[in-house]
């Protein structure tokens, strides 16, 4: 399988994490052919390891020669390799995707101009004779060697000499351009194009300039960088989320694009700023005057205002690309911390939390389980997962309302028990710790200035449910209905759940009901079942876990304990079918952009448990 010879940087762009499920749902299936380069090949693995690894059956054409692929992507009875010449006897595909010259330099212009002019010829004959979509990606060089200052829009040009050599990628990209839409216009076929800013991709293969400098930085050598005029960049993740956007009509028309990353255009002086501040002891950039690359800066607005906005900021791909050159260590590999320095002294406090917990549960005989990332970082860690800047622990109904009783006049100073009883202002559907004098709130959480926003503990609740399955369908329509009445009448935000008919009723209800009146409700549901005998089947219904569905009762039963950190906590003895059930294949570890913080923070404040005065 082709997830056997990637590496953790290939994987975490094969694997679209900034796709949504939904988006990538919508290729299976289908047949996408492929023609072009480096962003090609890598766009294989891309799609290969998701008919693999996600079950999508995508039938993916090569159109070209595949003498640079891995042996176990076109090996896969998913993969399929043509020339040119055989592309006439292609009979059906759904997409057709050209990376043309995007990313590319030419060492033989003539040979490339040719092949390039070809390859649009024999996709857009297809393209005529499928109806197939086609999405052709370009890059800012189209638009000619910008000025300093200069960002451009998609209409915009800057000059370009038809008889300077230096320019004669910006022409073949242009020609290329020019030839699509003709044959677009003339075979009346769908065409979007990207022009895309410079594209990272860590261990892709596609080169830029700046691959000297993430190199040297890794390790910790001198190097020199051009501060000119500003350009833009975007991670290869973001170019093949903009290509599933266009398969499934998610950008809104067909037309040309711009697309970079977050905060995706920055001057040398800026590149270097940010890899100092990620590696403030390895950076020794040197700013230095020369020739400017040949490209320009470029705006993503009508991408973004057409419904696609980009995912990875400029700071975190510069990370990926020059973790990609450290020497490997045999950890396991993470983004920078998120957290301001915080992270080590927040899963600390939260040691500390669980202890407490852990004291008194055990005080009062009321059964708990470590819980959720908790949980999972107790199983595959040993402790915290790496990245993670939280605790959770679950409860059954009884324990849980026990747990609530005595919390309070247990806890040492400095801990206070929160729930919606304890404070009439707050409406989260299941209970927390805090810890006084401290911050550590979400965009929306830092809205609520009349709860406690202290460093938070969560604790859940499991709850009963019934035991047929017309029964459980209806229990949780009525959870997920309440719940959203809660939350999005505290939260100020309208209901959007895809269902124009559904959203509609449920935002009557949230501007009708009360606030108090729908928590009353949500509390109701979640308990319907509290008395039921020989119930079944539970489910999560105070957390994000509750759209997993119902799992079996019996998991819960039993307890043993497992290492968390240096300390023995109780988890459930069938941890493996719980973990299964909530994440799937547990063991294997989150794509490489992703293991941050798992909160959005922009509320951090440790008071006494700063970690300089630990």
């Amino acid at each position: 399988m082709i997830k056997d010879r990637l590496n953790d940087f290939e994987t975490d762009w094969a694997a679209m994490p900034q796709v949504e499920k939904e988006k990538l749902e919508k290729l299976k299936g289908k047949t996408v052919l492929v023609c072009g380069h480096t962003i090609a090949r890598c766009l294989c693995y891309a799609l290969v390891y998701q008919s693999e690894r996600k079950s999508r059956d995508i039938k993916v054409i090569y159109a070209g020669d595949c003498k640079d692929f891995y042996p176990e992507c076109t090996e896969s009875e998913f993969f399929t390799a043509v020339n040119l010449n055989s592309i006439r006897e292609i009979k059906d595909a759904d997409y057709i995707v050209h990376t043309g010259f995007c990313g590319e330099y030419s060492e033989s212009y003539a040979a490339d101009f040719a092949e390039e002019i070809s390859s649009v010829n024999a996709l857009a004959a297809l393209a005529e004779k499928t109806n197939a979509k086609v999405v052709l990606l370009s890059d800012s060089r189209v638009y000619g060697n910008g000025k300093p200052m200069r960002v451009y829009s998609e209409n915009e040009n800057a000059a370009l000499c038809n008889t300077d050599l230096k320019t004669r990628d910006n022409q073949l990209l242009r020609a290329v351009e020019n030839l699509w839409n003709c044959r677009a216009s003339d075979g009346r076929f769908s065409l979007t194009v990207f022009r895309t800013g410079i594209v990272l991709g860590a261990r892709s293969g596609l080169k830029t300039f700046l691959d000297g400098v993430f190199r040297a930085v890794a390790e910790g050598k001198p190097c020199t960088l051009v501060n000119g005029k500003k350009l833009s960049f975007v991670y290869l993740t973001d170019v093949f989320r903009a290509i599933v956007y266009a398969f499934g009509g998610s950008v809104r028309k067909e037309g040309t694009y711009n697309l970079i990353g977050v905060n995706g255009t920055a001057s040398g002086g800026m590149i270097a700023a940010l890899l100092h501040d990620t590696y403030p002891d390895k950076a020794k950039i040197t700013l230095v005057d020369g020739e400017d690359e040949n490209a320009c800066a470029i705006t993503n607005s009508k991408l973004i205002n057409s419904g696609c906005a980009p995912e990875l900021d400029l700071s975190t791909s510069l990370e990926l690309c020059v973790m990609s050159y450290l020497p490997e260590t045999g950890e396991v590999l993470q983004l920078s911390n998120t957290h301001d320095g915080r992270l080590k002294a927040l899963q600390k406090m939260q040691i500390a939390y669980l202890l407490e917990v852990d004291r008194i549960c055990k005080k009062h005989n009321i059964k708990y389980f470590l819980g959720g990332g908790t949980l999972l970082g107790a199983i595959r860690h040993n402790g915290f997962i790496p990245w993670d800047d939280d605790s959770d622990i679950i409860m059954l109904r009884p324990d849980y309302d026990r747990f609530a009783e005595i919390a309070q006049k247990e806890l040492p100073e400095g801990m206070t028990f929160e729930s919606h009883k304890t404070d009439k202002n707050c409406f989260y559907e299941f209970n927390k710790l805090r810890v006084e004098n401290t911050m550590f709130a979400t965009e929306l959480a830092k809205n609520h200035t009349d709860i406690n926003v202290g460093i938070p503990f969560d604790i859940f609740c499991h709850d009963k449910s019934a035991n047929s399955a017309l029964g459980r369908k209806i229990h949780f329509a009525m959870t997920i209905f309440t719940r959203a009445l809660v939350l999005n009448k505290w939260n100020h935000r309208k209901v959007d759940n895809g269902s124009r008919v559904q959203s509609a009723v449920t935002n009557f209800f949230v501007k009708v009901f009360p606030l108090r009146f729908s928590f009353f409700l949500m509390s109701h549901t979640l308990t319907f079942f509290r008395r039921k005998k020989n119930a079944k089947y539970l489910y999560d219904g105070t957390g994000k876990n509750v759209y997993r569905g119902f799992f079996d009762a019996t998991i819960l039963d039993e307890e043993t304990t497992h290492e968390f950190e240096g300390y023995q906590f109780p988890v459930p003895k069938r941890y493996d079918e719980y973990l299964k059930f909530i994440y799937g294949d547990y063991m294997e570890l989150p794509p490489l952009s992703t293991r941050h913080g798992c909160h959005e923070i922009v509320l951090c404040d440790l008071g006494r448990f700063d970690a300089d005065n630990e």
